[in-house]
């Protein structure tokens, strides 16, 4: 039963708050990914050190995390356990990001609802990496939609898998892997080697969730009136088309449910990116696509919450 409190306790928090900006342990992670990076990184490019040392890095942040919070957790049982329960709650609601996420969306909403092109491209620039100045309406819209559905998986259906598996280490583990793959993923050739352990690592770890997430979009559709049908066959056909071997999952199923096509041309620091079609142009990209968009997300998120907190409540007893 303390898992399941946790838990519940740690999502509450999150709903309530959102992603605090200090004190924030994946701030902390990416500082020490940082220090990694300039310490270990070849200064003449050596191709193997460069891919051997990029899992020493993955095994040293992963790792210390394991051993350091194996030492915080005899340490604060033998003053409190009282007090280590506190900590665990505030670990978990450090690694959710659900309400940020949907305060996020609404942002951009709100900036095309008031005709504010300027503001929108503003406000998306908090979600998505792509370069955002000239944006249309439209792209914007699809560029909130993709961002709101990729990071229901990495913002919160993924960390609260792990967080009911395996305490609040798992979701904190999850998110510096996640982390590590968003700073060193192979995006260029700096980073196609030292990157690979870590891009290969998040790879692994969002597999299932990934999955999950899409099936939860599914069944969000069908209480929000959305298409359930369209959802499911929209994943289980163009998911493997997206680049990611997770990401087209929760994006192909949003697209389904919404009736609506995503993917097209984006372009990152200048450079083009074609990224393939993902659902079928049945309803226009409008600003009310992203209000639907996240009130999906947010029903997906309860209906995650139930069956994680079901999990959570097995390995309790």
């Amino acid at each position: 039963m303390i898992g399941l409190f946790r838990l519940l306790f740690g999502v509450g928090l999150d709903l309530a708050f959102g992603d605090p900006e200090l004190l924030h342990p994946v701030s902390g992670i990416g500082r020490l990914i940082g220090f990694l990076e300039r310490l270990l990184f070849p200064k003449e490019r050596n191709f193997k050190w460069e891919f051997l040392l990029g899992f020493v890095v993955l095994g040293v942040v992963a790792g210390g995390l394991g051993v350091g919070y194996g030492f915080l957790r005899r340490f604060l049982f033998q003053v409190s356990p009282v007090l280590f329960l506190v900590v665990e709650v505030y670990l978990i609601f450090y690694s959710l990001a659900l309400h940020t996420l949907l305060r996020r969306g609404k942002e951009v909403e709100e900036a095309l609802e008031a005709k504010d092109l300027v503001g929108a491209r503003k406000a998306l620039q908090h979600l998505v990496g792509r370069d955002t100045e000239h944006l249309s309406e439209w792209e914007i819209v699809r560029g909130c939609v993709e961002s709101l559905a990729e990071n229901f998986n990495d913002a919160f259906v993924a960390p609260l898998f792990y967080t009911a598996l395996f305490g609040a280490l798992g979701g904190l583990v999850y998110r510096a892997v996640n982390t590590l793959d968003s700073m060193l993923g192979y995006r260029d050739f700096r980073y196609y080697f030292f990157g690979f352990a870590s891009a290969r690592a998040d790879d692994v770890v969002n597999f299932l969730p990934a999955r999950l997430s899409a099936l939860f979009i599914a069944l969000s559709a069908l209480f929000c009136g959305r298409f359930f049908r369209g959802a499911l066959v929209c994943a289980f056909r163009d998911a493997r088309k997206h680049p990611s071997p997770n990401a087209g999952w929760p994006e192909s199923a949003m697209a389904g449910a919404l009736g609506v096509r995503l993917g097209g041309v984006n372009y990152y620091q200048g450079k083009r990116e074609e990224r393939p079609f993902l659902g079928d142009p049945v309803l226009d990209l409008v600003p009310l696509r992203i209000r639907e968009a996240r009130r999906i997300v947010a029903v997906g998120a309860g209906i995650a919450v139930f069956c994680f907190s079901l999990v959570a409540f097995f390995f309790s007893l």
